[in-house]
């Protein structure tokens, strides 16, 4: 039980763990539900760890859950489809794969979960599943995924999501809800210290960290995410996007100058920041708006440079 207290802030999440774990009352499937980078899948591995240790060498099955390669432990995270192949958001990001589409947990992953529970444990007296972004699903992944936990075939689920209104209300109801909560400055004052992690700060102004921060809305997980996500956008690219265009032809052009360099993922992360500054700064939510229908159009495989060029074309211009 000492994994628990390293983990800041969830104090809620963590009782109810281990009271399931002290009365040996292990649900078929839990909901990790609350926002990105404030421990969820720590607390995941630290939970299953409680629950998979059977073997006499702790460290061994602390190692092989860390390097997500028990053989009784099934890790699921949205994928991309790539010349209709799946493609992991790993492999993608290692082999600097341009991605046109958003990730999505798709039916062949359920099919994959199916036959891994059809199998009998290796190590453990039960085989576990756990699937992250669990909103990510597509409606035939999420109505496989729902007949699935109905027979799970004594595995376990964990579900790890930040927006649990998404999932099917009937998958909602077979679990149980263990919520995150966000952290307060000073919790994510200290897990980024603990992290020790070197910023490029002489790359990015004191007035942009402080959007960063405030973006990051109590998560040091999604402060350092948005750090990375800065940083991967080059300087010219940046410049223009703190500026407002009034030439039609260089809004046509920051289009293609987005679209080419970033992929689609890195294309949603900019929306929100962009979403988030724009409240803060003048809580105009005609803008937002504006932003919000470029987001549902990325995500609905409208070619993207177009669909940014009509956006920008838009907001650069409107009254």
């Amino acid at each position: 039980m000492d994994e628990f207290n390293k983990i800041y802030g969830q104090d809620l999440a963590i009782q109810i763990l281990k009271s399931s774990i002290s009365k040996k009352h292990i649900s078929t499937a839990y909901l990790f539900s609350g926002p990105e980078g404030v421990g969820r899948k720590k607390t995941a591995k630290v939970f299953i760890q409680s629950i998979l240790n059977t073997n006499p060498d702790k460290e061994d099955t602390k190692r092989k859950i860390e390097n997500n390669n028990h053989p009784d432990l099934l890790f699921i995270e949205p994928s991309y489809m790539v010349q209709g192949k799946s493609i992991s958001q790993e492999k993608a990001k290692l082999e600097s794969i341009n991605i046109k589409s958003p990730a999505q947990i798709r039916l062949n992953q359920i099919k994959e979960i199916i036959e891994f529970l059809a199998k009998k444990p290796l190590e453990s007296e039960r085989s576990i599943v756990i699937i992250e972004d669990i909103e990510k699903m597509n409606e035939s992944a999420s109505n496989a995924l729902l007949k699935t936990l109905e027979e799970p075939n004594a595995g376990l689920f964990i579900l790890i999501t930040q927006r649990p209104e998404k999932l099917l209300s009937t998958i909602r109801s077979r679990c149980q809800i263990v919520p995150f909560l966000r952290l307060n400055d000073d919790q994510v004052s200290t897990i980024i210290k603990s992290l020790k992690v070197v910023q490029e700060i002489n790359d990015i102004t004191k007035e942009k960290v402080k959007e960063l921060i405030a973006f990051s809305y109590g998560s040091p997980g999604r402060y350092l995410t948005n750090i990375q996500y800065w940083l991967g956008i080059s300087n010219g690219l940046r410049e223009k996007l703190e500026m407002k265009l009034t030439n039609q032809i260089e809004v046509l052009k920051l289009a293609k100058e987005i679209t080419d360099e970033l992929d689609i993922d890195h294309q949603l992360w900019l929306i929100n920041f962009q979403q988030n500054r724009i409240w803060e700064r003048e809580k105009n939510s005609t803008l937002i708006k504006k932003f919000e229908q470029l987001r549902q159009q990325l995500i609905s495989y409208v070619q993207p440079r177009l669909a940014w060029e009509v956006a920008l074309l838009e907001i650069n211009f409107i009254n």
